[in-house]
């Protein structure tokens, strides 16, 4: 069976530079970079990430993290990642380690070729990053064009007699010099969320000179789908190289398409397990233990699976006893959304888990919290009676654009609710990007009764939190202190059943990259926002030219 990736899609996000110079250079000189691929706080959360003690084993060998950690093959597969290796390595491409690389001061890592990708005729990419403690005196050395030598360094010091720690950058650019006078050593200026690309078979080592500092790096290993990857012999790493039969290591398709004929492929891994449906349309009413509840932390969980949006998205509301907390301040990978439902919580946000003067807040109901990822945080409960708070938490691959919102709390109060036949109206919470997210917004929305507005899709994953009165959505009627979820693209609509004003609170989770419809032009604002009123009930030409506009953030009306 044949494998295939959208790599159409992924091709639709090629780097701005154009392929053929980078090319050129990558064949001449066996490397590209310093190329910047992380911001310096993406470097915090993958080194925070790296450094948790307790992480999936590796399948097959230590370089084989990419295959149960979703976390670092989202880093590995950034579209601009993948876009730059189809055009240096063809449109095949499979991803077959991933390893963290962690040298403390005045250690050294001699200089080496890569036994795995060193066979010659074949084409393997290696794509080196500095996270933590990155600098010219601890970043990867190399020695240009000695991919097209023909040798190995291994191969190179039994030919000299020279001995493994013996093989200083001095004496291995000799060597590669005398079969191209034009070998150079490159040992460049970097900083964290720097990276060099490299052929397989280029030389290379390290020394960390730096005082101070453990140096912690990622190493990420690629090839052309039909160059095979095999595992050294453990007990011949030296020349001539040898290999195991089995097994062979997994790799992933990440471009293209492949048989599998010539490496073991296996799926991309999933945050959860394989079997967790696709949370598409989902709405999940919550029935609270508030008087007395068993324990004195009670979770109740509605939904959690991959999105269109998410590779993980998942909801539940807790119910939390009288001067109880349910962990100290913990800190993961998945952003989060935090609102109270009945009573007041106190929240701590901290700087670590040991910090001495976290901040301490109030949420109370009419407010929420948002924590960007690896943010320490937890909640008690300081009154004489149970609380109940719900929660969105959810993770995708970082969107490596620019720097995401930070920690807030937001107040959303009350909106009053419209009056006449505007049987709608919204006000703005708060909005902006995220680690994960092109876009989080937030609104607050009345419904007069019998107001509404008709089904529509949207690019984005919707989610909605009931908190007055009675509405009807997808042919369900809701009430209070229920969620309503939608996947990007489910069609849904909503109108107020209820004989007085329905209150909800409505969350956008908009993808990075996911066009924005502009405003629509005064002319049609006005058409849309009568056909909100009146539905089907207006002109169809009129109802086709406003449809797509029926939930633009310019037709909500905020409270005077």
């Amino acid at each position: 069976m044949t494998v295939t990736t959208a790599s159409a899609a992924i091709r639709g996000h090629r780097l701005e530079l154009p392929a053929d110079p980078r090319a050129d250079a990558f064949a001449r000189d066996g490397f590209l970079g310093p190329i910047r691929l992380f911001t310096a706080s993406e470097c915090r959360r993958i080194a925070a990430y790296l450094q948790r003690d307790a992480h999936p084993a590796a399948a097959d060998w230590h370089k084989g993290r990419g295959v149960h950690e979703r976390f670092l093959y989202d880093l590995a597969t950034r579209p601009a990642i993948v876009s730059l290796l189809t055009g240096l390595l063809g449109d095949d491409v499979v991803l077959w380690g991933v390893q963290a690389l962690v040298r403390g001061p005045g250690a050294v890592h001699p200089w080496h070729s890569d036994i795995e990708s060193c066979a010659p005729g074949e084409r393997f990419a290696t794509l080196w990053i500095g996270i933590e403690h990155t600098s010219r005196e601890s970043a990867l050395q190399l020695i240009s064009r000695s991919h097209r030598l023909g040798r190995t360094v291994q191969e190179a010091r039994l030919e000299r007699g020279i001995r493994r720690e013996a093989a200083t950058q001095e004496a291995m650019l000799a060597i590669a010099r005398e079969r191209d006078a034009e070998s150079a050593l490159v040992q460049p200026d970097m900083t964290n969320g720097d990276a060099l690309l490299f052929d397989g078979r280029l030389w290379h080592g390290s020394d960390n000179t730096r005082k101070r500092g453990r140096r912690r790096a990622l190493l990420i290993q690629y090839a052309a789908a039909r160059s095979p990857v095999r595992m050294p012999d453990p007990a011949q790493l030296d020349w001539p190289f040898r290999f195991r039969t089995e097994p062979r290591p997994a790799t992933i398709l990440i471009a293209g398409s492949d048989e599998g004929t010539v490496n073991r492929l296996v799926p991309a891994p999933s945050p959860i397990s394989q079997d967790a449906p696709m949370v598409a349309t989902a709405i999940h009413h919550f029935e609270l233990p508030l008087e007395h509840p068993p324990e004195p932390w009670v979770p109740c969980p509605a939904f959690r699976g991959p999105t269109r949006t998410f590779a993980d998205m998942g909801c539940h509301a807790s119910v939390l006893a009288a001067g109880h907390s349910p962990h100290p301040p913990h800190a993961h990978i998945e952003e989060e959304l935090l609102i109270p439902l009945h009573g007041e919580a106190e929240i701590t946000i901290a700087a670590s888990p040991d910090d001495r003067s976290p901040r301490v807040e109030r949420l109370r109901p009419g407010s929420f919290v948002y924590y960007p990822a690896w943010q320490h945080h937890t909640l008690r409960n300081p009154g004489t009676a149970p609380i109940a708070y719900l929660m969105f938490k959810w993770a995708a691959a970082p969107r490596g654009e620019g720097a995401p919102i930070p920690t807030g709390i937001f107040h959303f109060g009350e909106a009053m609710p419209p009056a006449g036949a505007d049987g709608i109206r919204s006000r703005r919470v708060f909005e902006g990007a995220t680690t994960y997210l092109g876009k989080l917004h937030s609104h607050l929305t009345v419904l007069a009764p019998g107001g509404g507005y008709e089904p529509h899709r949207d690019a984005y994953d919707v989610a909605i939190v009931t908190l007055e009165g009675t509405i009807e959505t997808s042919g369900s009627r809701v009430e209070p202190m229920s969620v309503i979820y939608h996947g990007a693209g489910e069609p849904h609509g909503m109108r107020n059943v209820g004989t007085g004003p329905a209150r909800y609170l409505v969350f956008e989770f908009h993808a990075p990259g996911v066009d924005v419809l502009p405003a629509p032009p005064p002319r049609l604002r006005t058409l849309a926002r009568r056909a909100i009123r009146l539905g089907k009930r207006v002109a169809r030409p009129v109802w086709h030219l406003v449809k797509p506009y029926l939930h633009h953030s310019s037709l909500r009306r905020d409270d005077p």
